[in-house]
């Protein structure tokens, strides 16, 4: 972000008092669901090796997780925990096509956060459709290497 004008502005001339903006920000929060959980979801992004994996997916989606371990310098199983963390929270999915499970990132969210922090995606790589993503694609739900203790590029 770039210092300068900030990114939301009142619209009323009228500046409230400070009990008064108190009072508003507290009824604002009170009518927020989620707080907790988004800041767990985005408590994920501040281990380094799991950004290095959002980073990876977001460059290039579809990668075996043993692929991802290679690319970050990590242990199958260590990246295959990180990517299990990052999947229970929303933000990558596992595609299955027969034995082989590739991982994505789960939403446009996703995308455009990573984009905003500075990550970009390989040459070849293009991604028209991605603000189309809410999350919910035909093959969302849980792969078949969930729960099974295999390792999903087995």
């Amino acid at each position: 972000m770039t210092p300068g004008r900030p990114a939301h502005v009142r619209t009323s001339s009228e500046v409230p008092d400070d009990e008064q903006l108190v009072e508003e920000l507290r009824s604002l929060l009170a009518e927020e669901d989620g707080v907790g959980e988004l800041a767990a979801r985005m408590a994920l992004l501040a281990d380094e090796r799991r950004l290095r994996i959002l980073f990876c997916l977001h460059a290039h989606p579809l990668i075996r997780s043993s692929d991802l371990a290679r690319a970050i310098g990590a242990h199958e199983s260590t990246t295959s925990h990180a990517l299990a963390l990052l999947r229970e929270a929303g933000w990558v999915h596992a595609v299955r096509t027969g034995r082989v499970v590739r991982y994505e990132l789960a939403s446009g969210f996703a995308h455009d956060l990573l984009h905003e922090l500075g990550s970009g995606h390989l040459d070849d790589v293009d991604h028209p459709h991605h603000h189309a993503h809410d999350g919910h694609h035909a093959h969302d739900g849980p792969s078949a290497d969930e729960g099974s203790g295999r390792r999903p590029d087995a």
